[in-house]
């Protein structure tokens, strides 16, 4: 890639988050008569239930207050994530201090404080708003929340768990994969010496437990000894979701890796390096590539065998945006042309298939051929998070390639 190529890539990026996707959200989410934001958009932007997800809560949040804080001070982007981060303070915390998984358009409480997640992305939401709004009790309450979330971690559902652990004890990825990404949101607000430790815990446990360089996969559940579940779980592969962890990790150690207290060499188990942990993406993008019509598989098995999840064969946004962020960054650590090459593979399909020339943002859910599942924009699981989250990474990257090119 040249630094032509790269400054053409940083621009289509940043004209895609902000021609397209941004003016979506801030058009047709904020919910100007009862506060915080709707994400069940239709494809035009029409809303089709006014329920309030605290994932999508935290997660716009987020989104708003980085780019005011990154992109520019524009005092609408400002705004919005007051407006989300008042309807939360207001309404979001169950009696026990943990927050509700999901509320109606005024506030009332729908669904129990099940879910860790809710806190991790009401979190990084209120962590990214105290440093752009100097409001003391948002950075007070993302701080409580840092703890609490530390304590939940190791039994995130508590008493709302449904399986019988001793039973069967597996783990999953997902608690590390989001720990890395808020080693990146808190870095303002704990200490790096406290961050570090965190950020080698996640890698030991994804590096030692998940990634089997053996079979040449990322499994997503494993019992801590680093063996598998029988069946289904043992055998369940994310591609989407390994690619993500992966970036992820890769992005926390190199970021770091920069401060005097974690050095990158430190920050990871003993023989893992950067380019070690990239090839681990070329497995996952060779089992998870649909040949046949293109695209990332959603899920699949790594014998090959059924699978009990229906939408297996689907083409999702989040999959694609985060494959794309992945390779990017493989390449420019590694200058491998395998990573180059896959990253331009992916963002092509994904350009011809997920985005909406008519509407702006992309399509959520594909089917297998990469046509349009369902037409809706945002829902229960897909709210202003993936993209801009991805596009705001990958032009950074192209940043970076332009200034490392001669």
């Amino acid at each position: 890639m040249t630094k032509t190529e790269a400054s053409s890539l940083r621009a289509e990026f940043e004209n895609e988050l902000l021609g397209s996707i941004v003016p979506f959200w801030e058009k047709y989410s904020l919910d100007r008569e009862s506060g915080g934001y709707v994400s069940c958009l239709d494809r035009d932007g029409t809303v089709f239930d006014t329920d309030k997800f605290m994932w999508m809560q935290g997660r716009e949040i987020w989104c708003f207050s980085h780019l005011y804080r990154t992109i520019g001070q524009k005092p609408g982007w400002l705004e919005a994530a007051c407006h989300g981060a008042d309807f939360i303070k207001e309404y979001g915390r169950a009696e026990n201090g943990d927050y509700y998984f999901s509320l109606d358009r005024a506030g009332k409480p729908l669904v129990q404080p099940y879910n860790i997640f809710s806190d991790c992305f009401c979190a990084a939401g209120l962590a990214e708003f105290g440093k752009i709004s100097g409001e003391d009790w948002a950075a007070d309450e993302a701080l409580r929340l840092w703890r609490r979330i530390q304590e939940r971690k190791f039994d995130p559902k508590g008493k709302w768990t449904k399986q019988i652990g001793k039973n069967r004890p597996q783990r999953a990825m997902a608690i590390s994969m989001t720990q890395l990404w808020l080693s990146e949101v808190y870095e303002d607000l704990v200490p790096s010496a406290e961050l570090a430790p965190l950020v080698t815990e996640s890698a030991r446990d994804i590096l030692t437990l998940h990634l089997d360089e053996g079979r040449r996969a990322v499994f997503e559940r494993a019992f801590a000894d680093g063996s598998r579940p029988q069946g289904m779980d043992g055998r369940l592969l994310s591609p989407g979701h390994a690619l993500e962890t992966l970036f992820l990790l890769l992005n926390a150690i190199s970021r770091l890796g920069r401060l005097p207290e974690a050095e990158a060499s430190r920050l990871l188990p003993e023989g893992w390096t950067m380019a070690r942990i990239c090839e681990a993406m070329l497995w996952t993008i060779e089992r998870g590539w649909d040949e046949k019509y293109g695209g990332i598989y959603y899920y699949r098995d790594y014998e090959d065998l059924p699978l009990d999840k229906l939408e297996s064969d689907m083409k999702l946004w989040w999959v694609h945006a985060e494959a794309m962020s992945a390779f990017l960054l493989a390449y420019r650590i590694t200058g491998d042309e395998r990573y180059e090459a896959w990253f331009c593979r992916i963002k092509a399909w994904t350009w011809d298939h997920f985005r909406d020339p008519d509407y702006g943002e992309w399509y959520g859910y594909l089917d297998r051929r990469g046509e349009p599942a369902l037409s809706l924009k945002g829902g229960k699981w897909k709210g202003m998070f993936h993209i801009p989250r991805a596009l705001m990474y990958l032009a950074d990257i192209c940043g970076q390639l332009e200034k490392e090119k001669i």
